[in-house]
């Protein structure tokens, strides 16, 4: 209780600071426009384009987009979609130079015959619109070419970071190509579930010893047939109700979770003398009757608000247990930032009590 009745100009701060998140993803398009003012683009000809101001520069040849130079592909305008380079082709594949520091909002979007995306670890992912609704399936080469990082306050944010945000946030049948066996086993061990259909460049499938390889080299690879061959979505149990609040009816649901920018904004305003460890969505789901005039069934239905406060036990990944360390949660949502410190002496767990459980967490320590 204590935890959530802190003072009321901490929940003012908070409601403001959320609010104003809100209101800016609301206006992306608007924020977009205005930077795209200021962007011109450049077409010698024989397929080149250039962005004025930098040395950006783009090669669009037979449905290929090539992309060279150093900085950000920059925000486009959702309403002017048309005034991107590479607007109105048919384009199967973009290569992305390691040396992009970022790729904007919109920069891919709805191009519906993009499959193959080669981009490296050191760019990042300004948001989802970025490679949002491209071709079923698509394929993400990821080179490994150092990791770039910024800080939000005193958290740090890496480029790593965006790419498994989104990988987290697919839902297009996304296949994610690392260098090695060891980067892809460590790309996909990330999260918790698993992100699925990740692999290393020389992944073949495995044969029996007297089966013969499709004489086509391409299909002899696990992401030709994800279906067969896929992996991932391996689900490991890391918060549950405690034995001191029981409730029969309830059903704990949580995951490592890459959140976005403005969310870490929030975490670092509240953060303190902590250290940022990981992120986690937390839902709780309650079984309900439905019924309609064709059918009577049991649905799940995510809990908001629980009558009393009911304590929850989160496992704190191993990386981050030292005895003696002290963990606490930031819990962002419905304009509020509520902090939890840990209710138990378990160095493995973090116990906390609350009403609104079904929201984004941070944990921190120190």
């Amino acid at each position: 209780m204590r935890n959530e009745t802190r003072s009321t100009l901490k929940r003012i701060l908070a409601a403001v600071l959320v609010i104003v998140f809100v209101f800016s993803v609301q206006n992306a398009p608007i924020t977009a426009y205005a930077q795209e003012q200021e962007m011109i683009w450049t077409h010698p000809g024989d397929g080149w384009h250039y962005l004025v101001g930098t040395d950006i520069r783009v090669k669009i040849e037979n449905n290929a987009i090539s992309i060279y130079g150093t900085g950000a592909i920059p925000d486009f305008d959702y309403w002017k979609l048309y005034e991107r380079p590479w607007a109105g082709t048919y384009a199967e594949s973009v290569y992305i130079e390691p040396t992009i520091t970022s790729i904007g909002s919109y920069a891919f979007y709805n191009m519906e015959y993009l499959r193959n995306i080669s981009m490296s670890t050191s760019t990042f992912v300004k948001d989802m619109t970025c490679f949002d609704k491209i071709c079923y399936k698509p394929i993400f080469r990821i080179s490994d070419s150092g990791v770039s990082t910024e800080m939000i306050g005193t958290i740090p944010y890496t480029s790593l970071d965006s790419i498994l945000a989104m990988a987290q946030s697919n839902y297009n049948g996304a296949c994610y190509i690392l260098d090695t066996p060891a980067k892809a086993i460590e790309f996909q061990n990330k999260t918790n579930p698993t992100i699925t259909n990740v692999y290393y460049a020389g992944e073949k499938i495995p044969r029996l010893p007297d089966e013969e390889a499709d004489p086509d080299e391409a299909k002899n690879v696990p992401w030709y047939d994800v279906a067969t061959y896929g992996n991932g979505n391996v689900a490991t149990p890391i918060c549950r109700l405690s034995e001191l609040t029981p409730y029969a009816s309830l059903k704990v649901a949580a995951q490592k979770k890459y959140q976005g920018r403005a969310c870490y904004e929030a975490y670092a305003a509240y953060i303190e003398d902590y250290t940022f460890a990981a992120t986690f969505n937390i839902s709780v789901l309650k079984g309900e009757r439905e019924i309609g005039r064709s059918y009577n069934m049991q649905v799940e239905k995510v809990v908001e608000r629980t009558d009393n406060e009911l304590m929850y036990v989160l496992t704190i990944p191993a990386e981050f247990r030292l005895a003696g360390r002290q963990f606490r949660l930031l819990a962002i949502g419905n304009g509020v930032v509520n902090v939890y410190d840990d209710l138990d002496m378990d160095d493995t767990t973090i116990t906390f009590a609350t009403q609104t459980p079904t929201t984004a967490y941070a944990l921190v320590y120190k």
